[in-house]
């Protein structure tokens, strides 16, 4: 393995050491041509032009292999000059003495030597300068680039996000509350039914607001104004065509970079949603109306659980129990019925879970009033797509005046042997319609309210009541009463009969066998109950179920329920559109089909926490891996517990927000790409402003030798002047710091580093700039005149962005006036704004502004300068806006233009 790496190695290495002898050996070339070229030129020429061509030698190897092979070729040139010089002059001609240099031609030497040193810095500088300067090209290309393709994501991620928003019907929406701008999407445009021209504003809400809500409304807005937290209401709009709006807004609260407090929200049209409620409750009002009436209610039950889901508050009333102290019991009902009768009823219910089938049983309750109820159930079980029974569901009807009615028929029935005529009257007196048939099942006799019921006369009945009942249920009536009395048992059935205005209702019929003493029938007895509410009821209640069932369905959201250990014991069928099959989930934990536990450890450890203290929980939000990439989910749920308090697991719902995540991850990587852009722009404009850098740092330098060499002087003095040395060694100190200042302004440009407000001078960041072209300014022969306001207001700014945002401008200013003949003057001027502000501006002689450039000076790409990039004003536009300020460029009426930009005032100042 060690020699695989040496082997390896030396491979590498051997390019690189054959490029650099290369560069080395381009060092004796030049030296090389030199001499024959001095040979040449010496016998034509009367004069030595072997310093010239020596210096062209250092100047060539310095360019092409840098300052070692210029080192290199000043050794070789020395050597060469003083051999050139020594007698006899020819560089062909072998010489025993050239070693021996004479004091005559030292300084020529010397001379020749730093001159060929300076000359060798001076172009190995200028080479990596110019190497530097093309590889910051090409980066600046790369960055923009990479700036373009953010810009198209981040586009079709708006796009995504609106249309989303339009057919959820949800719109967003923005408010600022350090300058009260308000941002609204298209959605948000739809909802208020406002032009998308019109400028959005806190009026055009209270405006829309109902008369009866808009004083809560603007008392929602004052109180989010004042104390900058989270809100959320419902309210309504009115809109112009006269029509009444619900929505719901909701709102979190957030700092932007300045620290300024800003809403980010959301608002959704809920009318469908609360007409559809509103529509639901009418209905469960009508039901829980026509329970009461009839005296009968409805109940469902959970056959795992093995507990009531749910009772009707006619349920309650028909125990005698109360809703809301009895609601939490658990087995309330059960207790209420009698001893001799729950068997029976247990037996039932079982045996229908059995066998699926639905059930009808009769038992009595006990009343806390000591009185006793006769009660009809009737259920159907529920069979889940795994063909599983889940619940039961069904009605309760009190039919304790049935019974009394039947008891006394019964005694009736007791009483026709002593009396017939007796016996009719207690029928016809009875408020239930009796019937009689004989053996064959053909009826012969109706009391009195049967008769009136179906407008029937005596001698009609045995023809006419057949006819009675409804046509599509008579055949089934004809069949189930041959079954009946083909058993010789009482039975029943349900069918409808026509009343004697031509109206059916429902009716329940009862039959009982009269035997003679041989256990023969003579005669069968029946009854016909309305139940007519009670069916209403049952149809009134599959109706309900169907609709909660259809909310549930159409809902874009999923339902799911976990049990004790938090599993996953039900889930709707809309999760699959996120990529998870619901029958896979059953049985996992959150936490089992999340992906981010391991990332985000805080996170799961505090939810964690939340539900094993069982407490609700809101907006938690993990992620999975769905179809192939991940998907973004948004969670709450509440504990559930049973009737004994007892804790069952949590019941919630889940969203898909992937694209919403999606968005912000957009939105930040197209901030991060603008700060770049905005460092390398800085990088970039330092580079140009390098020969004022390197004026601005010489000079102090150049004071810092002077004075250096004035300490010396006075400390060799005899005595040494201690005094005058403390004094240049402190303007030593001086210039060191000055020139420590130019060279950290140019580091803080050049670095990359978050926005830093602290509060500022205008002028003094001024001043500090003005340092930094002066260079500029004296080499392409512009005056600079500066009209800045005594003892102004501090502002709250980034000096490092500042500073670029005033180079940017004078910079501009400099290079509009080049080619101008007339006078090339600079004017900056600072003044406090009316508006409580700073105002700065540059003013120059140049060209001006076109009409066709006025609209367009601050785009992006946009330049006027043949080797500009368009980028500099589009930045510098967007760090005064980031400041809270505005930017702007106007017409001078003479020659030029003005550049000015307003910043707001350091609030300590203003108060």
């Amino acid at each position: 393995m060690m020699r695989n790496e040496t082997m390896n190695f030396g491979k590498s290495a051997a390019p690189f050491l054959v490029h650099r002898m290369s560069h080395y050996a381009m060092a004796v070339l030049p030296v090389a041509v030199a001499i024959v070229a001095t040979e040449f030129t010496a016998r034509l020429l009367p004069t030595e032009p072997i310093a010239l061509l020596m210096l062209c030698a250092v100047i060539f190897a310095a360019w092409f292999g840098g300052l070692g092979p210029a080192l290199l070729a000043i050794t070789l040139a020395l050597f060469t000059f003083h051999y050139n010089l020594t007698p006899p002059t020819n560089s062909f001609v072998w010489k025993q003495d050239f070693l021996a240099v004479d004091i005559s031609e030292l300084p020529r030497l010397v001379l020749f030597f730093v001159t060929a040193v300076l000359v060798a810095f001076v172009v190995a500088a200028q080479r990596k300068a110019t190497e530097a300067l093309r590889r910051s090209r090409d980066d600046l290309q790369v960055a923009i680039d990479d700036l373009r393709r953010i810009e198209s994501a981040l586009l079709h991620s708006e796009m995504y996000l609106t249309e989303a928003q339009r057919l959820s019907g949800t719109g967003s929406f923005g408010w600022s509350l350090s300058n009260g701008e308000i941002v609204w999407s298209d959605e948000t445009f739809r909802i208020f039914q406002y032009d998308r021209t019109t400028k959005p504003t806190l009026e055009m809400v209270t405006q829309r607001s109902h008369p009866e809500d808009r004083a809560a409304v603007q008392e929602i807005i004052d109180k989010a104004a004042r104390d900058g937290k989270d809100f959320s209401h419902q309210y309504r709009l009115v809109m112009p065509d006269g029509s009444v709006k619900y929505v719901y807004a909701e709102a979190r609260a957030a700092r932007d970079a300045s620290g300024s407090i800003e809403f980010i929200g959301a608002i959704t049209d809920v009318t469908a949603a609360r007409e559809a409620e509103r529509k639901l409750r009418r209905s469960e009002a009508y039901l829980a109306e026509t329970q009461h009436l009839s005296h009968t209610s409805s109940w469902a039950w959970d056959v795992r659980r093995r507990e009531f889901v749910y009772r009707s508050a006619e349920v309650y009333r028909l125990f005698g129990l109360d809703s809301e102290k009895d609601a939490a019991l658990r087995r309330p009902l059960h207790d209420r019925i009698l001893p001799d009768d729950l068997p029976r009823v247990t037996d039932v219910a079982r045996r229908a879970v059995r066998e699926k089938t639905d059930f009808e049983v009769d038992f009595r309750i006990a009343r806390p009033d000591g009185s006793i109820k006769r009660v009809h159930s009737v259920g159907h079980p529920v069979v889940n797509s795994e063909g599983d029974v889940i619940e039961l569901v069904g009605t309760h009807v009190d039919v304790t005046e049935q019974y009394e009615a039947k008891e006394e028929l019964q005694k009736a029935f007791d009483e026709i042997k002593k009396s017939e005529d007796r016996l009719r009257l207690v029928i016809d007196t009875i408020p239930t319609l009796v019937w009689r048939a004989g053996p064959d099942g053909s009826p012969d006799f109706l009391n009195q309210p049967a008769l009136d019921y179906t407008g029937l006369s005596p001698d009609q009945t045995e023809l006419g009541w057949p006819r009675a009942f409804h046509p599509d249920d008579k055949k089934r009536m004809l069949v189930t009463w041959s079954a009946i009395r083909a058993s010789g048992r009482p039975g029943g059935l349900e069918a409808r009969l026509r009343r004697f205005d031509g109206e059916y209702r429902w009716f329940w019929f009862q039959a009982e066998p009269l035997r003679d003493e041989a256990g023969n029938i003579v005669t069968w007895y029946g009854s016909a109950t309305d139940i007519e509410d009670r069916k209403r009821t049952e149809v009134a209640l599959r109706e309900s179920e169907q609709r909660f069932r259809d909310y549930a369905e159409t809902a874009s959201d999923w339902f799911w329920e976990t049990g004790p250990e938090h599993r996953v014991t039900r889930i709707s069928e809309h999760v699959s559109e996120i990529g998870l099959v619901p029958s896979g989930l059953a049985g996992l934990s959150r936490w089992d089909i999340a992906t981010d536990t391991e990332s985000e450890p805080e996170k799961w450890q505090k939810h964690q926490a939340m539900i094993d203290a069982r407490q609700p929980f809101r907006d938690f939000v993990y992620t999975v891996n769905g179809a192939g990439s991940p998907v973004h989910v948004r969670t709450s749920g509440k504990p559930v517990y049973d009737a004994n308090g007892n804790f069952l697991g949590y019941r919630g719902t889940g969203t898909d927000i992937t694209a919403t995540i999606r968005a912000d991850h957009a939105e930040e990587a197209l901030r991060k790409a603008q700060a770049e852009l905005a460092h390398v722009t800085r990088v970039t404009m330092l580079g140009e402003l390098t020969a004022s850098i390197a004026h601005e740092v010489n000079q102090p330098l150049s004071a810092v030798i002077a004075n250096a060499d004035a300490c010396l002087r006075w400390l060799d003095r005899e005595p040494s002047d201690l005094a005058a040395a403390r004094r240049s060694v402190e303007w030593v100190i001086s210039d060191g710091n000055r020139a420590s200042e130019v060279i950290k302004r140019v580091r803080a440009l050049a670095n990359k580093t978050d926005l830093e407000r602290v509060p500022l001078d205008l002028n003094d960041v001024v001043r500090e700039v003005i340092a930094l072209v002066q260079r500029e300014l004296f080499s392409r022969r512009v005056s600079l005149r500066t009209e800045l306001a005594p003892a102004p207001p501090m502002i709250l700014g980034d000096r490092v962005q500042l500073q670029q945002v005033i180079i940017n401008l004078v910079m501009n200013g400099i290079e509009a006036m080049e080619g101008n003949d007339q006078p090339r003057e600079l004017v900056v001027r600072s003044r406090r704004d009316e508006a409580h502000g700073m105002l700065l501006s540059v003013t120059d002689s140049g060209v001006g502004i076109s009409d066709d450039d006025a609209d367009r000076l601050f785009k992006a790409f946009f330049t006027t300068k043949s080797g500009g990039l368009g980028m500099g004003l589009s930045i510098c536009r967007s760090i005064v806006e980031a400041h809270g300020g505005r930017l702007s460029a106007s017409r001078n009426e003479g020659p030029g233009a003005t550049f000015q930009f307003v910043l707001p005032l350091h609030q300590e100042d203003l108060s």
